[in-house]
């Protein structure tokens, strides 16, 4: 039955009967071969209950086996519903510590009864079905708790715990479940993961965050943001940096559903929500994929997108009236890219370095927290041949902590450069002046700019008329005035209820004919959770942030007010987007 030593990765588990069948020699290759190897057992080794209540061995699917092979030593998984991930995860955590001396492992579960069913489900009934001959070496020694959660201590010195938090001992692995309802049911619960249980992950173990989103907002939301805008950075990951994985619903196997015999019938709405995740994500979806999220659609309504969604940014879709279409949002995240370059800027200096092998490397947690703040993202650098826009957002003070923005577009609206985070007005100044310098246009003239003065910016633009080129800072037109009777010759773009609608109009278009010229994840983030209010304004939701999609927009004004060179004028083309040309 054991043919040498040569492993088969199609060799089931032997029985007890199988096992005990085998002579000395054949039982010793049977664990060197097949049960010291961690792959095979997971694929192998344990007995799970399926959909149905059939009692199976488990099997990695391809997305857990990518996580398998390719783990970071911290995850966060943004994912559809019923996936599977949980169940690997856990079952993962349980062979790790029968067959690692001395592992601790915890899972925190999102209530009471969730640790319970856990606990019994994923820890208790895996061990108690796995045959003799492991467990046997593999004892129980001492078990605490049952419906509430509870724990296992091996014989190995390793243990398992289903909890609703840590707050002591050190773990080498520690799996939060659903924390996107956590942080939706109990954001004070969230809270004391986050400050009690994560720190209990010792330096160089495994910490994993599974859940479906709950919301654009609280600790979940803020981890994947985070985590996704490192990726897209390009930026090295350290060791309590998270790597971002999203798993959407078409990679389950089962989430199939017969075409109608007269064939896939197509709404508009579903015709252009199909092409708009397929140009976002490169896949072909098949009919009986498309059949099966229509009629899931039917029963959820627009709840299906949180619980089955396409792209990360739609997992996240608000609640509410929004501004921009989900769908032209969802198009122009599959046309988001890596920037070329990441440069921290001294504020003081104007100096840039290059930061992109450096940053974080060590994984300090107030990196962590920072995440991509005060880093210049670069797409393309200076060009001659080419002018250049730059709007900037102020941030104003508010409680939760709102941030200042930059984009700087070229003549054609495309993104080349952005910068967001935290500064005082006057070293936001410094740093608006020495990338507006950078990006100078075929004139040799330093970017067009135009900093929102609304509130703290005019601190900046005190500041900034006494650092930049006279005649490159944006000067108020007639037609923006608030009050007919105001003055003119005012530096700076001011946000009123008269010109707000017209950038996010210009914005709205853009987005609607695919012209935008949006490449960083972050902005086309804000742009999910931008809404209209009870009174009708335009918004970040509450908690959120719109620094981002202001600054974009601003530019993009800019883009059409702001002097042209000479040699450009005869081959300039209106944009149609300009409210002034129609």
């Amino acid at each position: 039955m054991i043919n040498g030593s040569k492993f088969n990765p199609a060799m089931p588990m032997l029985t007890d009967l199988q096992f005990k069948a085998l002579s000395r020699p054949e039982k010793r290759r049977y664990f060197r071969t097949y049960i010291a190897n961690k792959h095979w057992r997971l694929n192998n080794l344990y007995k799970v209950e399926n959909e149905t209540g059939k009692v199976v061995t488990f099997k990695m699917r391809d997305a857990q086996r990518e996580l398998f092979e390719s783990a970071h030593t911290f995850e966060i998984i943004l994912k559809a519903r019923q996936l599977g991930f949980s169940t690997f995860i856990d079952i993962y955590a349980l062979d790790s510590c029968l067959f690692t001396k001395n592992y601790k492992a915890g899972i925190i579960a999102q209530d009471l009864e969730s640790a319970g069913a856990i606990f019994q489900t994923k820890v208790v009934f895996p061990y108690n079905n796995l045959p003799t001959y492991i467990t046997s070496r593999k004892r129980v020694i001492q078990r605490n708790g049952g419906n509430n959660g509870g724990g296992l201590k091996f014989s190995n010195g390793s243990s398992i715990r289903v909890a609703t938090s840590f707050r002591s001992g050190t773990l080498q692995f520690l799996h939060i479940s659903e924390l996107g309802r956590i942080c939706a049911g109990a954001p004070q619960k969230a809270r004391e993961i986050q400050t009690g249980s994560m720190p209990t992950v010792h330096e160089g173990s495994k910490l994993f965050i599974e859940s479906t989103a709950e919301g654009a907002a609280g600790l979940f939301f803020d981890l994947c943001k985070k985590a996704q805008e490192r990726i897209m950075s390009g930026i090295p990951l350290g060791a309590k940096d998270f790597n971002f994985r999203f798993i959407p619903w078409f990679t389950h196997p089962k989430y199939h559903s017969p075409v109608p015999a007269a064939g896939l019938k197509l709404s508009k709405y579903f015709r252009d929500y199909f092409q708009a995740v397929e140009e976002a994500t490169g896949v072909v979806l098949r009919d009986t994929q498309k059949q099966w999220y229509m009629e899931t659609y039917e029963k959820y309504e627009e709840h299906t997108k949180q619980e089955y969604p396409s792209t990360p940014q739609e997992a996240f879709l608000t609640s509410g009236r929004r501004v921009f279409s989900p769908i032209s949002c969802m198009r122009a995240e599959g046309r988001t890219e890596k920037p070329l370059l990441v440069y921290d800027v001294n504020p003081a200096t104007g100096k840039m370095v290059n930061v992109r092998d450096e940053v974080n490397r060590e994984g300090q947690s107030e990196n962590m927290q920072k995440g991509l703040q005060g880093y210049l993202l670069i797409w393309e650098l200076p060009s001659s041949d080419k002018d250049y826009a730059l709007g900037a957002d102020v941030a104003e003070g508010l409680e939760h902590g709102d941030r200042s923005s930059i984009d700087v577009l070229d003549e054609n609206g495309v993104q080349v450069a952005h910068w967001f985070g935290h500064l005082d007005t006057d070293q936001f100044a410094k740093v608006i002046a020495a990338v507006g310098k950078m990006y100078k246009g075929a004139d040799g003239r330093a970017a067009y700019a135009a900093p929102e003065r609304n509130n703290h910016g005019h601190a900046v633009l005190n500041v900034l008329r006494d650092i930049y080129p006279s005649g490159r800072i944006y000067e108020e037109e007639h037609h923006d005035k608030e009050d007919e009777d105001e003055g003119t010759g005012k530096l700076g773009w001011l946000t009123t209820r008269k010109s707000k609608p017209i950038i996010i109009s210009n914005l709205i278009e853009q987005l609607r004919n695919n012209t935008d010229g949006i490449r960083w994840i972050g902005t086309v983030s804000e742009l999910n959770t931008y809404v209209f209010d009870s009174k009708g304004s335009m918004n970040a939701i509450a908690g959120g942030f719109d620094d981002q999609v202001m600054s974009y927009a601003i530019a993009l004004e800019m883009v059409v007010r702001m002097p042209r060179t000479i040699k450009k004028l005869a081959s300039r083309t209106k944009r149609s987007s300009d409210w002034r040309t129609k």
